[in-house]
């Protein structure tokens, strides 16, 4: 990829360089004739401070339609990658080890600092509690276990494996303010209560057999009154077999002896994906599964199973699919030896099918083909030891899949020219990906290098789904080996002056960051980052939004409003994609913080914030877009624009119009940012002609932005671009020009 002058990516996201977008003609204007015709050449003099470099790489990036396509496109497959390794994407933060540490990283790979014993909470999404509150089917003696939990902040509950022990905590904790998921690596009666937020439910369901084995019964009271303090509750989950050292404590533990009946479970899901419970009772009748689930047998339960048999049984019912390939795959699903499974695949044709899903599930066929073929190459040649290449078995498709445990499904998805119908391959069982990376680092530790050397080309790959899917593995195994895969692939990736490179090391951070064990120490890297020059501090600004950002227990925004000091354009346009991926997933309250943070820094005299304000804010407005489903079909808005309107009526959001306003105010008069502000106009100008209904909300809030004679004649002047010489845009632009003509006569 070709580099500019200034060391940085001629094109961040993608191995080629886009032609910036050309100035249209020259327009008449009523006033100022010779000023507008400079402002919208490009030829303010705050450009002449900018290096071309900058040019290129700031203001002629910021709002790219392109850009922030891709942008969209890889923080979706950062959210799905997560999900392929058990974790989840939205609300976490991180206390203890990664919130108040002293030292920095020496000699490149030892950290000092840090107690080692970082906590890590995940939000519940209301959606899921709503939704287990709606399905959950109790089992024997929850009558019991429910009211115990009434009574206690700590509950200790037994259950085994599968039979649905996150869901019942759930179920448990339902009626609390929030519930949140922990990962803590320390001695559990030295969970740091007071830094998790009061007058909620926590779930502690991964305890390790050493923070058992040092529990101990003189413990739970002083736990437990702490957490009663902040009116907040905590239940742990043990798995059945996990022995405690202290007949104290296992006096204290809740017990789930047998799971829900099977049948029950399935018909509840089924009804709830349905909406009717006739017809889930009418389909379990018809193809007989009440009856065979009612004899499953309580080591056979499995509640995940279940659930995906109801989905699978709802595609079915709305003919996506048949009943006899829904029954298939469930049964395919019962088979849990994944490890054994794996340890007894032959060749490596059929090996690197397995290893490829593993990584690339839920993506598309072609992609994962592409990638087993080079990992199969790299084993054929590892094991020919420089002799002669063993040939291939060509087995048909159909039989490759099946050994594989894996199925094709044919999906719309998006795609750079609209939506098509891809072939999408994934596992049955949706738990294999996590446990194949895990079992083939530990247990096949020979192929270590060439897996690792295999995901690094993987990450080159043409696809940037792929390219991010590759780099979240590598994420997902540094929590292994983190300092040798941070040195050896994640830091290059960081320092390099190609944009592409450091999202990749932006999305392998996302696991590690969700890590209590190796929390601390990305979180330490990553700060550390913020303080150096170039790639690095990009980087780290990037790094900032949802991957690491999002775990930082006071918020990134403090980190953000030092690096928006600093005079780079390209580290501007990272800050504006890190907020609006903290945007994404956040509440009202919480963007509403978010755009303020916008406002202050575009009304700040230092030239650094200025631009970094109105930077951030055009990336913001091109990046962030909201579906509203109608009875005449789907509205596309600008996220920016609908809090502005009809975002208001939440009281939360409401607070949002002024601020909206001010920034386009800002935008517009902003030196260097013409280019810009008509990219992210011109999108939000095509949305409103698609949607007729967006016009007058548009306009109100654009003649709100122009509140002085000059901004109104450089509103005008982007709005007679849409019509001259090609009309994009010409209802929204005539009638924009038409208000705006209007208030001309006042001035």
């Amino acid at each position: 990829m070709p580099e500019t002058r200034d060391g940085s990516e001629a094109d961040s996201l993608s191995g080629h360089h886009d032609a910036e977008v050309k100035s249209a003609p020259e327009v008449p204007v009523a006033d100022g004739a010779e000023d507008l015709a400079a402002t919208l050449s490009g030829a303010r003099a705050g450009k002449e401070s900018r290096s071309a470099a900058d040019d290129v790489e700031g203001d002629g990036r910021a709002g790219d339609e392109d850009r922030t396509r891709r942008q969209e496109e890889f923080r979706a497959t950062r959210a799905d990658g997560l999900g392929s390794f058990g974790l989840r994407s939205s609300a976490v933060f991180i206390t203890g080890d990664g919130h108040s540490f002293s030292g920095q990283i020496s000699g490149g790979d030892s950290v000092k600092g840090g107690d080692g014993s970082g906590l890590v909470f995940t939000t519940v999404s209301r959606r899921t509690v709503a939704e287990v509150v709606r399905v959950y089917v109790c089992p024997d003696g929850y009558g019991e276990i429910q009211r115990a939990g009434d009574k206690a902040s700590l509950m200790l509950l037994r259950v085994s494996p599968r039979w649905g022990g996150t869901s019942t905590a759930i179920r448990l904790l339902a009626d609390l303010r929030q519930v949140h998921e922990l990962r803590f690596s320390g001695d559990l009666a030295a969970v740091p209560v007071e830094s998790l937020p009061e007058g909620c439910g926590f779930i502690l369901d991964r305890i390790t057999i050493r923070q058992l084995a040092t529990l101990r019964a003189r413990d739970l009271p002083a736990l437990e009154d702490r957490f009663q303090k902040r009116h907040s509750k905590l239940v742990v989950i043990l798995d059945a077999d996990a022995r405690t050292q202290d007949h104290g404590v296992e006096r204290a533990v809740q017990r789930i002896t047998c799971p829900p009946p099977a049948d029950q479970v399935l018909a509840s899901h089924l009804t709830d994906l349905l909406g009717s419970s006739s017809e889930a009772a009418t389909l379990l009748t018809e193809h007989g599964l009440g009856n065979q689930l009612a004899t499953v047998e309580p080591g056979s339960f499995d509640a995940s199973q279940l659930v995906e048999l109801a989905r699978d049984l709802a595609e079915a019912a709305g003919g996506r699919g048949t009943f006899e390939e829904a029954l298939i795959r469930f049964q395919d699903r019962a088979q849990r030896d994944v490890e054994d499974w794996y340890d007894g695949i032959d060749g490596p044709d059929q090996r690197s099918i397995v290893v490829a899903l593993s990584v690339l599930d839920s993506m598309t066929y072609d992609a994962v083909t592409r990638a087993a073929a080079r990992l199969e190459q790299a084993w054929r040649d590892d094991d020919a030891g420089g002799g002669p290449v063993s040939g291939r078995a060509r087995r048909p498709r159909r039989a490759r899949l099946q050994a594989a445990r894996a199925r094709i499904t044919n999906e719309a998805r998006n795609t750079r020219y609209g939506r098509a119908e891809l072939e999408i391959a994934s596992f049955l069982d949706g738990s294999y990906p996590e446990r194949l990376l895990r079992h083939i680092w530990h247990e096949h530790d020979y192929d270590r290098d060439l897996v690792l050397a295999w995901l690094n080309g993987l990450a080159s790959d043409v696809e940037g789904r792929v390219r991010i899917r590759s780099a979240m593995a590598i994420g997902y195994l540094s929590q292994f080996a983190f300092d040798t895969i941070r040195r050896d692939i994640i830091t290059p990736w960081a320092r390099s002056g190609d944009g592409d490179e450091r999202e990749r090391a932006v999305a392998a951070l996302s696991l590690p960051a969700r890590h209590p064990d190796t929390a601390g120490r990305v979180i330490r890297m990553v700060l550390e980052w913020c303080e150096r020059n170039g790639p690095l501090r990009r980087t780290a600004a990037r790094a900032l939004g949802s991957s690491v950002g999002a775990v930082l227990a006071t918020g990134p925004d403090n980190r953000l409003s030092e690096l928006a000091e600093k005079p780079d354009a390209v580290l501007h346009v990272c800050i504006g994609d890190s907020l609006a991926e903290l945007m994404t997933d956040a509440d009202g309250d919480r963007q509403i913080e978010l755009l303020r943070l916008l406002d202050n820094w575009s009304a700040e005299r230092a030239a650094g914030r200025q631009a970094a304000g109105v930077t951030a804010f055009l990336e913001v407005a091109a990046t962030l877009w909201r579906v509203e489903r109608t009875p005449d079909g789907d509205t596309h808005w600008p996220s920016l624009l609908w809090m502005a309107t009809e975002g208001a009526a939440d009281p939360a959001i409401a607070p949002a119009r002024p601020i909206i306003a001010r920034l386009w105010s800002r935008a517009l008069i902003a030196p260097g940012s013409d280019q810009a502000v008509h990219r992210v106009f011109r999108r939000w100008a095509l949305s409103a002609e698609r949607s007729p209904q967006l016009q007058p909300h548009l306009v109100r809030l654009l003649l709100e932005a122009a509140m002085t004679k000059r901004q109104a004649g450089l509103l005008a002047a982007h709005a007679r671009r849409l019509r001259d010489p090609e009309p994009l845009a010409p209802d929204l632009a005539a009638r924009l020009l038409h208000v705006l003509s209007q208030r001309s006569h006042g001035w």
